[in-house]
């Protein structure tokens, strides 16, 4: 009988080191659906965008805003900014981004998980972030912070007209600061319509502003766009 091939250890390492690079490829084209499929309510790509990408920018306005608006407006491309409630010091800083031609997003009253909020409390804070960027003009996105936030949650936010958005271009930028690795991780996940979540703060914002100037002239190398989030969903609004 013919004898059976015993694997080396050194073979082994080698059929998971295939298989690590195989998943890690397809990764970037397997999450969006697979997001989609746990969550239907949120929207995680932009669908029949091909070569396109969407900036966004939770967690604003901070001390670091200002670096990241030059970053933008020296590119010249367009971006959303998720907009912490109790970040906003005046009227002034929400305006200055519209100025500027950016679109702003609801990102609740704080930075709380979604999932540690009662109805009530979501509510509450959803409405009180609403009500002062309506102050500087009309908002339709709103981004649940921390996690993906409840049924109910995502069901008011469609009741009031907005659109729950997510993301799957995300560099973990809450635990990598280095702007290199963030440019590399936000090339290895673009995807067609892909969304670019990044964040700002006091912690965060000097970070983002860095890798976004790295990043953009990257990504349009490769034969990217850049397009406006919310003009691009508003189809979208009526949906249930």
């Amino acid at each position: 009988m013919p004898r059976t091939p015993k694997f080396r250890t050194l073979d082994w390492f080698l059929i998971l080191g295939a298989g690590a690079v195989i998943f890690l490829g397809a990764l970037p084209r397997l999450l969006p659906g697979l997001l989609a499929w746990s969550n239907p309510q949120i929207v995680y790509t932009v669908e029949g965008k091909a070569r396109q990408l969407y900036l966004t920018v939770d967690d604003g306005p901070g001390q670091h805003t200002e670096e990241i608006l030059a970053v933008l407006a020296k590119h010249q491309v367009h971006a959303t900014f998720f907009i912490t409630g109790d970040h906003v010091a005046s009227l002034a800083q929400l305006n200055r981004i519209r100025a500027l031609g950016h679109t702003l997003g609801n990102h609740l009253k704080s930075t709380r998980a979604c999932s540690a909020l009662t109805l009530a409390e979501f509510q509450r804070d959803f409405d009180f972030t609403a009500r002062l960027l309506e102050r500087s003009g009309p908002s339709r996105l709103f981004r649940p912070p921390s996690d993906a936030g409840t049924a109910g949650q995502l069901a008011y936010a469609r009741q009031r007209g907005y659109i729950p958005v997510g993301g799957t271009v995300f560099p973990l930028d809450h635990w990598f600061s280095r702007p290199f690795l963030l440019r590399h991780l936000i090339r290895w996940l673009a995807v067609d319509g892909g969304i670019i979540i990044l964040h700002e703060g006091d912690e965060h914002g000097a970070n983002t502003a860095a890798a976004l100037d790295q990043v953009i002239p990257r990504l349009r190398a490769a034969g990217y766009r850049f397009g406006d989030l919310e003009m691009d969903l508003s189809p979208r609004r009526a949906r249930p």
